[in-house]
């Protein structure tokens, strides 16, 4: 997608505060009209104008002076803000012109990030009807959107097509579901306006979102370099084979339509290479950069599936650790680059979704996956992830359940963001005891207690001997602990559970509802 035609109208692109032509004084398109502005953090604002103009910047009762450099950019620092759902207009002047961005508000930003169950949108969901009528009758009114449109680039880029967006039905609709049902519910439970930047594309590797440095030099990006490199020198070979499989699945589809069929299965994909959109830094060149040094509070992150394959699946919590000390140093260093002034680096939180039962998933790769992204929130700091073990559908890889996802993302950003005594995880292993057959399994983040979220007895629990061969096994929770015991193992010495792709029904949980984590003790 080049342009936001598809997603908001031409009158909400052209807003006042969008790049005019015949004006010298420019804002970032994160300052357009119905923005919101992070609270309590200081807020960089910047834009274009003359060199060696002054440009005013004015809000919230603040004036703030600087002046344009050579290369015709500028940048200002807000002292930290109040939340605010009064909207308030942002007034930026120079000797070239004045620009008036109306209806802003103060409260949270987050960005939403990741690949299609990320992308996918409102309007596929199951909620979808519900969500309109709420917005419809100005349920979400807190909450404002923007959309970054899917790009690539082997450098940084500076600056997106895109605005800020009023939670209308049709913008609602076309707006990530999960990023939207987070904000939503953040929105109403902090009491804040909350907005929400989409930048995700479906399809796409974790490589995609990493910055130049770590793919060159990184060693959680060895993997990616390897692939990299075969990738480019085939890319040739691949790219003719594409063209010809094209060509031969559009005759067939075309024989299909005159007969009123349908074609089964999807056209051949276009081989990744050095051009691709979803290239190795591509989309954080060309979809993160450009929003940097924008005030943020976190980031929430929903891919995996690209990742859940050799080479990349054992090494995801490494390059996912590389990838959010991307996007946090590179935060801090875009402002200090342009000249802000009192912008300090935030290890900001980064919050991922764990990858639910699907039965399509590698075997081997989709449980592995899942725990490296368990141990990217228990090894990395302000990480954090949410279990969707329950929420997937066994056939297809894009469950439409997204809105208790998107707020189980908004209850762990509420305890970890924000502080709040609350349960925010379901069941978390912790350790094991042998005791004879039994194995003793305890738990972190078991809430009020561990439950059976289908009061039936404990599925998807399997126990090894000392051989490593798994059986299956008889789970019960006693004494706020799970107790493990298979018939076919009179020594155990490891448990395991919900290993496999789609471990439909798994439902280990607390009392509060949410789900316990896959896992395994022998955790390699």
């Amino acid at each position: 997608m080049k342009t936001l035609v598809t997603y908001l109208s031409i009158a909400a692109c052209l807003s006042t505060a969008f790049v005019r032509k015949g004006y010298s004084l420019e804002l970032h398109p994160l300052f357009s009209d119905n923005a919101v502005l992070q609270q309590e953090l200081p807020v960089p604002v910047w834009g274009t104008s003359t060199p060696g103009e002054e440009v005013v910047i004015e809000f919230a009762g603040q004036e703030k002076k600087t002046t344009v450099n050579a290369e015709g950019n500028w940048i200002a620092v807000l002292d930290p803000l109040v939340a605010s759902a009064e909207p308030k207009n942002l007034a930026v002047s120079s000797s070239s012109g004045k620009i008036s961005v109306e209806n802003v508000l103060v409260g949270e930003v987050w960005i939403g990030s990741g690949q299609s169950n990320m992308a996918m949108s409102v309007s596929g969901t199951l909620t979808a009807d519900e969500t309109a009528g709420a917005a419809e009758k100005g349920g979400y009114d807190g909450v404002r959107l923007f959309k970054v449109p899917i790009d690539g680039s082997d450098d940084p880029m500076t600056t997106v097509n895109a605005a800020w967006a009023l939670p209308t039905p049709d913008n609602v609709a076309r707006f990530s579901a999960t990023a939207f049902y987070f904000a939503a519910r953040l929105a109403k439970d902090l009491a804040v306006p909350v907005g929400i930047i989409q930048s995700a594309n479906g399809g796409t590797n974790a490589f995609s979102w990493i910055n130049n440095e770590t793919l060159a030099n990184d060693h959680a990006a060895a993997a990616v370099r390897t692939y990299w490199e075969a990738a480019v020198k085939n890319h040739p070979a691949a790219l003719e084979l594409y063209s010809t499989s094209l060509a031969k699945w559009r005759e067939k589809a075309a024989e299909a339509k005159k007969k009123g069929e349908t074609l089964a299965g999807r056209a051949p994909r276009e081989p990744i290479g050095p051009e691709h959109v979803k290239r190795p830094t591509g989309h954080y060149n060309a979809m993160v950069a450009p929003l940097q040094p924008f005030a943020i509070r976190g980031v929430v992150w929903y891919q995996g599936e690209a990742n859940s394959r050799e080479p990349f699946h054992r090494g995801y919590r490494d390059l996912m650790l590389a990838l959010a000390e991307d996007w946090r140093g590179d935060w801090a260093s875009a402002a200090k680059e342009a000249g802000a002034e009192g912008i300090e680096r935030r290890d900001f939180p980064f919050y991922l979704v764990q990858l639910p039962n699907f039965a399509g998933g590698d075997p081997e790769g989709w449980p592995i996956i899942r725990e490296q992204m368990l141990k990217f929130w228990q090894e990395g700091t302000n990480t954090g992830m949410v279990v969707a073990i329950d929420k997937g559908e066994p056939k297809d890889i894009h469950p439409r359940d997204k809105k208790p996802v998107g707020e189980r993302l908004s209850l762990f950003a509420r305890a970890n963001a924000y502080g709040e005594n609350i349960v925010f995880s379901g069941p978390i292993y912790d350790s094991i005891e042998i005791e004879g057959e039994n194995v003793i399994v305890a738990f972190t983040e078991t809430g009020s207690g561990l439950a059976s979220l289908d009061g039936k007895p404990l599925a998807h629990f399997e126990i090894a001997g000392s051989a490593g061969e798994y059986f299956p096994a008889e789970a019960t929770i006693d004494a706020g602990k799970v107790v493990v015991k298979s018939a076919e193992v009179s020594e155990p010495k490891s448990v395991r559970y919900a290993w496999m792709s789609n471990p439909e029904e798994a439902n280990l949980g607390n009392v509060e509802g949410l789900p316990a984590s896959p896992f395994r003790s022998d955790s390699e």
